[in-house]
C-alpha cells in the first residue's frame, strides 16, 4: 500500500537527532564539474571514471540533476524538483546509475541543491507559475507532492520590483540576501518548509544522494537549514556562504545547529593572497580549518565553478598545485576542483594518498605553523603519521635528521610525510616514459631558458641556459618555443643578467607561460590546453546593423564593466582614458547573469579595433582579446557572436612605414624596439 508522503511530514519535524558533518572524517571531496562542463561531465562520462576517481575520492559533488528546462542550464535556476532529466543527462536513470556505481566503490554523492530561489514554468510569460508536482517514488513507493502559490514568494523579491510589476507575491520579506535571477522563496512559509523537506527527502530516498551542497545559503536564515537537515537527516551537508570572515562562517555553522559544514572562504581568500601574491605570512590565518573547534565543519577548497571562471581563478592558476598541497596538509575536508584534478592528477592523487596514509582528518591537529625564510611551514599530526608542507621559500632544518619523505614538490611548495609512513599506490615520475614536452612563453624579448630533468641533468646547456629562438603563433598569439624529450621537465626563465623565475618544476606535458624579467612569470597553460567549452550566445545578444559593437557577460566579479577597445593608432569609444567607457545592460543569460553591450557607433571598415579589454573600472580586468565585431565575450574570451551586418574588416595599409609601434601589452614603444611588435595591425619580429 502506498503511503502519502505529505501526511507523515509532521513526524519529521519532531525528530530531535541532529545531522552533522562526520567527526574525524578523513575523506576527500571532488567537485565533479566546472562551469558549462556539459559534455565533459555528463552523467555517463562521470560514471565511466568511477574506477579512476574512487582510488582517491570519498565524496563526489555533482550539479543539480533536476530539469531546468533549458538545454544548457547548470541547474542554478531550478524549475522542476522531481523530474531529474537535466543538461548533464537526458534520462533520469543516468544519475541513479552514477550514484549506484560510485556507492559500490565506497564513494558518496552529494547534489547541488538550490532552495533559495526557484524559476517559473513561464507559461504565457508568467513570473510566478511554479511547477506543481506529484510523483511516486520508485524506491519507497511513497507519493511526493509539492504545490505553490504567490504566497510562497518573498513580498520584497527583487527589492519589491516583482510586486510593482503586478505579480501576486504575498509571502513574508526575505530572511537573507535578495537574488535577482529568479523568485526568492519565503522560508517563513509553512508550505515552503513542507515542500523543501519533501524535495530533499526525495533526493535522499529516491534518487540516492547522500547529502547536499546548499547553494547561496546567504539568501535565507540559517535556522531553516537546521530545520531541513534535522527533518531529512543527510549524511553530509555543506553550505555555500560566500564570506571571507571566519567569524561570520562560524556564526552560520552555529546558527544551523552545527547540522551543516561550510565552504571555508576564509582560507580560500588567504590562499589567494599567499599563493598568488607571495604574502606567505597570510597563511597564519587558516580560516575555520585552523580552529580546533570548527575544523570539523570546514570544507577547504582552492577554486570552484564560480571563482575559477572569474578573476580569482586567474590569480591562482599560476600556483594552483601549491594551493592544493596546502589544503591537503591541514585539517578540514578538502574539496578538489575538477579542472585542477585534470591538470595535475598524479601530483594531487599522490598527496591525497599520502594524507590518508598519515590519517589526517577534519579534526587533526596542526602542530607547527611557522612564517619564515620567505615562505610558510605547516605540520599536521594524523592518527598514523604527520604531513609537512613547505610553502614559498620555506625551509625545514630537520628534514634529513627526522627522515621526512618527499611525496611531491613543484613551484612554491614541497609536500612530505613522516619517515614511518608507507604510502601505497603512488604514481612515480621516474617510472614515466620519455615524451616530447614543449615550452611556450610569451615575452617581449626572447628569454634564456635553463632546463633539467628528474635526474638533475641539464637539458639546455649550463646556467643560465640558452636563449630561445623559435617563434610560433598559437591562437593569434606569438610565443617563443623550445622542445624537449624527457619524462619530466624543470625550467627557469631568466634574462641572463640576474633576473629569473623560481624553479618551475614537474612539467610532464606542454606548458604555456608569460614572462617579464621584472615582474616574473604566469602559467597560462589552461588557456590553451584546458577544456574551454564555448558558452551559448544569450538571446539578448542581437545584431546592430552597420555598428561597431561587442557584448560582455561580466560574472560576479565585475559590477559595471568598462571597455577598452584599441588598435595601433587609437582607442575607440567616448572616453579616451583607461579604463574606457562603461557598458550598458541589455539583458541576462539563461542562468540570470547580466549581459552588457558596448556600442561604438557607426562602423568604418577602415578604422576598427584590433583588441578589446573589459574591466571593473580598471581592475579586475580580462586579458586583451582579439576584437571581433558583434562578438560575445566572457572572462574566458570570445564565446561567439552575431551577424554584424557589415563587410569583412579590411587591413589598414595606410602609413605602413610611419605608423606607431606597440608591444604585446598595447604599450607604444620605439621603432627599434627588439622583440615581437604590432604595427598597423600586424605582428612583426624586430631583431
Amino acid at each position: 500500500m502506498k503511503k502519502i508522503y505529505s501526511a507523515i511530514l509532521s513526524l519529521m519535524f519532531a525528530l530531535t537527532v541532529s545531522a552533522q558533518w562526520p567527526a574525524n572524517y578523513g575523506g576527500v571531496m571532488l567537485q565533479g564539474f566546472y562551469w558549462d562542463s556539459f559534455d565533459d561531465t555528463k552523467w555517463t562520462n562521470l560514471t565511466s571514471k568511477v574506477d579512476e576517481l574512487s582510488k582517491y575520492f570519498d565524496l563526489l559533488w555533482v550539479p543539480n540533476s533536476g530539469n531546468c528546462v533549458s538545454a544548457n542550464s547548470m541547474g542554478y535556476l531550478p524549475v522542476y524538483w522531481f523530474d531529474h532529466r537535466s543538461s548533464f543527462g537526458s534520462r533520469e536513470r543516468y544519475i541513479t546509475e552514477l550514484i549506484k556505481a560510485y556507492n559500490e566503490k565506497g564513494v558518496k554523492v552529494i547534489e547541488d541543491v538550490v532552495i533559495n530561489h526557484k524559476s517559473p514554468v513561464g507559461k504565457d510569460g508568467s513570473w510566478i507559475d511554479f511547477a506543481n508536482e506529484t510523483k511516486t517514488g520508485a524506491v519507497t513507493g511513497n507519493t511526493y507532492t509539492v504545490s505553490w502559490t504567490g504566497a510562497d514568494i518573498c513580498a520584497n523579491d527583487d527589492g519589491g520590483f516583482v510586486k510593482s510589476e503586478g505579480w501576486d507575491v504575498s509571502g513574508g520579506n526575505d530572511t537573507g540576501e535578495d537574488f535577482s535571477g529568479a523568485r526568492d522563496l519565503d522560508h517563513t512559509s509553512a508550505n515552503v518548509q513542507k515542500n523543501c523537506i519533501t524535495y530533499m527527502t526525495y533526493l535522499l530516498k529516491e534518487i540516492g544522494y547522500s547529502g547536499y551542497r546548499l547553494d547561496m545559503v546567504k539568501g535565507y536564515d540559517p535556522s531553516y537549514t537546521k530545520m531541513y537537515n534535522e527533518a531529512t537527516q543527510p549524511e553530509f551537508c555543506v553550505g555555500e556562504y560566500w564570506d571571507g570572515n571566519a567569524q561570520t562562517l562560524k556564526w552560520w555553522v552555529d546558527a544551523t545547529g552545527k547540522t551543516s559544514a561550510v565552504f571555508d572562504f576564509s582560507l580560500k581568500f588567504t590562499l589567494n593572497a599567499a599563493v598568488s601574491g607571495g604574502s606567505w605570512s597570510e597563511l597564519a590565518n587558516k580560516g575555520l580549518a585552523g580552529q580546533p573547534d570548527y575544523s570539523r565543519y570546514s570544507v577547504t577548497f582552492v577554486d570552484n565553478h564560480d571563482t575559477h571562471r572569474d578573476e580569482n581563478g586567474e590569480r591562482l592558476r599560476n600556483n594552483a598545485l601549491a594551493a592544493n598541497a596546502f589544503i591537503l596538509a591541514v585539517p578540514g575536508t578538502p574539496c578538489i576542483f575538477l579542472k585542477h584534478w585534470k591538470l595535475y592528477p598524479e601530483a594531487i592523487g599522490n598527496m591525497i594518498l599520502a594524507r590518508k596514509a598519515c590519517g589526517i582528518t577534519n579534526q587533526s591537529t596542526i602542530v607547527e605553523g611557522t612564517d619564515a625564510h620567505g615562505g610558510y611551514t605547516v605540520k599536521t599530526q594524523g592518527t598514523k603519521g604527520s604531513v609537512l608542507c613547505l610553502m614559498g621559500g620555506a625551509t625545514y632544518p630537520n628534514l634529513a635528521s627526522e627522515g621526512w619523505r618527499l611525496i611531491e614538490n613543484g613551484p612554491q611548495f614541497a609536500f612530505y610525510v613522516s619517515s614511518n609512513i608507507t604510502v601505497e599506490g603512488l604514481v612515480k615520475e621516474d617510472e614515466g616514459q620519455a615524451k616530447d614536452i614543449n615550452v611556450y612563453v610569451q615575452a617581449e624579448k626572447a628569454p634564456n631558458l635553463y632546463a633539467w630533468d628528474a635526474n638533475q641533468t641539464p637539458l639546455n646547456g649550463a646556467w643560465p641556459g640558452t636563449q630561445m629562438t623559435e617563434i610560433v603563433t598559437v591562437d593569434t598569439v606569438d610565443f617563443w618555443k623550445k622542445s624537449f624529450t624527457t619524462s619530466m621537465l624543470n625550467i627557469i626563465f631568466n634574462d641572463g643578467n640576474g633576473k629569473q623565475t623560481e624553479d618551475i618544476a614537474g612539467l610532464t606535458a606542454d606548458a604555456y607561460f608569460t614572462y617579464d624579467g621584472a615582474k616574473g612569470y604566469t602559467n597560462i597553460t589552461e588557456r590553451y590546453t584546458g577544456e574551454q567549452q564555448k558558452e551559448p550566445v544569450p538571446a539578448c545578444v542581437t545584431p546592430i546593423t552597420n555598428h561597431l559593437y561587442a557584448y560582455f557577460k561580466a560574472g560576479t566579479s565585475i559590477k559595471v564593466p568598462s571597455v577598452w577597445a584599441y588598435n595601433d593608432n587609437k582607442t575607440f569609444g567616448t572616453d579616451p582614458y583607461w579604463p574606457g567607457e562603461e557598458m550598458k545592460v541589455v539583458g541576462t543569460d539563461t542562468d540570470g547573469m547580466t549581459v552588457y553591450l558596448w556600442d561604438g557607433g557607426k562602423y568604418d571598415a577602415e578604422n576598427v579595433p584590433t583588441n578589446i579589454i573589459f574591466s571593473n573600472g580598471g581592475w579586475p580586468q580580462t586579458s586583451s582579446f582579439t576584437f571581433v565585431n558583434g562578438g560575445f565575450y566572457t572572462f574566458s574570451g570570445l564565446q561567439g557572436g552575431v551577424d554584424t551586418g557589415v563587410n569583412t574588416i579590411k587591413d589598414n595599409q595606410k602609413g605602413a612605414m610611419n605608423g606607431r609601434t606597440f608591444n604585446l601589452h598595447g604599450q607604444q614603444v620605439a621603432p627599434n624596439y627588439r622583440g615581437v611588435v604590432i604595427k598597423n595591425g600586424k605582428k612583426y619580429l624586430n631583431r
